[in-house]
């Protein structure tokens, strides 16, 4: 009866359980050993390009990564109370709203990055209302097709009128960063130009911060942005 393959799988199930729970309780002491010294740190909140982000400190401060793949803004605002303002940190930097403009059909695009802009602007006044002071960063565009054939294809669609999908996503998120260096300058908040630190002379990522799948961040790119960002005074 115990050898039946019900039983053996039953086995299986209770071992991955208590591994998940295992596994869990040591996350929670992990967040709670740094939420006990996070008061002079800085959150990172954010999406895959935050989670991949491997820096330790900015300005002085430790650096609390709580970025998360694959999120869209509406979802790193359901968080924010759980892993920016529970854990008391002096700043968090808000950096991601490209998968708002992915998982959106063309037709409602528009409503939809009104929608991201509240949803930036709320985590904003979340964090000034319980002490932390916000920092906002500009989203990274796409880099363009690479090769001569690409480019020609580019060149001819460009004169066509017509743009790549590359192009039509870098529009809009070069069009939330304008809008969230104007959110900067209303309120008076540190920004950190990601766009610009990594893009090329036409706005496109530069094809050496890119991985070869042409997805994420590649760890030139890593490095560029924490010169970036450790060349700038985040705290006044």
């Amino acid at each position: 009866m115990m050898n039946s393959p019900l039983m053996r799988f039953m086995g299986i199930v209770l071992m991955a359980i208590a591994v998940t729970h295992a596994e869990m309780q040591d996350a929670s002491a992990a967040d709670n050993k740094v939420s006990a010294g996070s008061k002079m740190a800085m959150v990172i909140i954010g999406a895959s390009y935050a989670k991949g982000w491997n820096v330790v400190a900015l300005d002085g401060m430790p650096v609390i990564n709580k970025g998360v793949g694959g999120e869209q803004t509406h979802e790193m605002l359901a968080r924010f109370d759980r892993d920016v303002i529970a854990v008391k940190p002096r700043v968090v930097l808000i950096w991601g709203f490209i998968n708002d403009v992915f998982r959106s059909e063309p037709e409602e695009r528009e409503e939809k990055l009104q929608r991201t802009r509240e949803n930036l602007r709320n985590m904003v006044d979340k964090a000034r209302r319980s002490g932390v002071v916000p920092i906002l960063a500009t989203e990274v565009t796409l880099p363009g097709d690479e090769g001569v054939v690409a480019s020609a294809m580019a060149w001819i669609g460009k004169m066509r009128g017509k743009q790549s999908y590359q192009d039509q996503i870098n529009n809009h998120v070069i069009e939330i960063n304008q809008w969230i260096r104007g959110l900067a300058a209303e309120q008076k908040l540190v920004l950190l130009d990601f766009e610009k630190a990594l893009a090329d002379e036409d706005g496109r990522r530069k094809r050496e911060y890119t991985t070869e799948d042409g997805t994420h961040l590649s760890a030139r790119a890593d490095e560029a942005l924490t010169h970036y960002a450790r060349g700038r005074k985040l705290l006044s």
